[in-house]
């Protein structure tokens, strides 16, 4: 891979850098630092540079995670901090870049269990947005805005439980969130009965991810468990391309093993067949199921009105409520490095991963069906 395909540039942080996140277009891009600080860029297509359009204090302790919204309901980003707030801020284009007052705070939850929050991540399904953020101690929280989508001022909570025991304070934990990002879901889960604008998130808790989605009353149940590796999970992403009939998941753990998963939908083979036994792709899709209309009220809000807690009785039949099985397709072995992070390609063909060498690897399948190392970057030389 050429070398000067990539740059470095000072990111002028007066501390290190906590947190990176790109917009849905790769044309933003917002850091986080301990410094308290978020730094907002915009790329300059003419040069392939990056520019700062605002930088201001955004917490009282170090900024440990950002992350975009979608931008269909105006640019927002959304932070959270050592001081235990979560942040959503709002672009002002009324005021002058760099002036520290372009992005303002229009929203703003203190952690419930006073232990500080440990990720966010953000979901939308056309202009509707939805976010989840976990603590250190395994809270977790999904919300959606408490009256309109198109005001992100306000939330409401759909869904709040503690995913596992509240660990010691001598004990190293790992929580890390994401959402399934495209429209709708895998349509084998979609013809045995799961709800076409299910709400689907994955979140690792110590050892394990539980992938999470809500049935037809939209409530959340327990779809499957990744399991399998023998150390902490650090990360853990979502990969788009669940069209192909099969979700595809990544996690990286502290035994050194990037890992890749597949959640398939039993008895998904007869779903879609003629009566000769030949596979026939189903005419599943219309421009009707992908335009998603402006809601006046969100659905999942009048679904649980009347103050039901938002989770599914794992005992109780539910329609919708489709369990997945799950293939552990890859072992991706680092050898003297133990990995961070495990990021998708937009595409979701190829995996990017980062370790505590340095050295950023690019993995892609080859024809044989086998995830091989494609290029590494080390980021540790000039």
């Amino acid at each position: 891979m050429a070398s000067e395909r990539f740059h470095r540039f000072s990111h002028g942080h007066q501390d290190l850098v906590t947190d990176v996140s790109y917009n849905i277009y790769g044309t933003r891009m917002a850091t986080a630092s301990a410094d308290h600080r978020i730094k907002v860029w915009d790329l300059v297509e003419v040069s392939s540079t990056w520019t700062v359009t605002d930088v201001w204090v955004a917490h009282d302790a170090s900024v440990t995670c950002v992350k975009w919204n979608g931008p269909f309901v105006g640019e927002h980003l959304g932070s959270i901090g050592e001081d235990g707030t979560l942040k959503i801020w709002q672009e002002d284009v009324s005021q002058a870049i760099n002036s520290g007052r372009r992005w303002r705070q229009i929203f703003r939850m203190v952690t419930a269990t006073g232990v500080p929050y440990a990720h966010l991540d953000f979901k939308n399904i056309g202009v509707e947005s939805y976010y989840a953020a976990i603590t250190r101690d395994g809270h977790l929280t999904i919300c959606e805005p408490a009256e309109d989508h198109d005001d992100l001022s306000s939330w409401k909570i759909m869904w709040e439980d503690y995913l596992c025991k509240t660990p010691s304070r001598m004990e190293e934990t790992g929580y890390r969130l994401s959402w399934h990002r495209e429209i709708l879901p895998a349509w084998p889960a979609v013809l045995a009965g799961l709800d076409r604008k299910s709400l689907s998130l994955a979140a690792a808790v110590g050892t394990t991810v539980k992938v999470f989605r809500t049935d037809k009353d939209r409530k959340f149940y327990i779809a499957a468990t990744l399991e399998g590796t023998k150390g902490l999970v650090r990360d853990v992403d979502w990969s788009n391309g669940s069209m192909r009939g099969f979700d595809t998941l990544a996690t990286a753990s502290k035994d050194g093993f990037i890992r890749i998963y597949e959640l398939h939908t039993p008895g998904a083979a007869s779903f879609a067949t003629s009566g000769s036994g030949t596979q026939e792709q189903k005419p599943l899709l219309s421009h009707a199921d992908l335009s998603v209309p402006r809601p006046t009220r969100s659905a999942i809000g009048a679904g649980l009105a009347g103050g039901v807690k938002g989770k599914r009785d794992e005992q109780a039949t539910a329609p919708g409520a489709v369990r997945q099985d799950v293939k552990l397709v890859a072992e991706l072995e680092l050898h003297d490095a133990l990995p961070w992070r495990a990021q998708w390609s937009p595409e979701g063909g190829m995996l990017v991963t980062t370790a505590d060498d340095g050295i950023v690897r690019l993995w892609k399948k080859s024809i044989d069906g086998k995830w091989l190392e494609a290029a590494e970057i080390d980021g540790t030389k000039e």
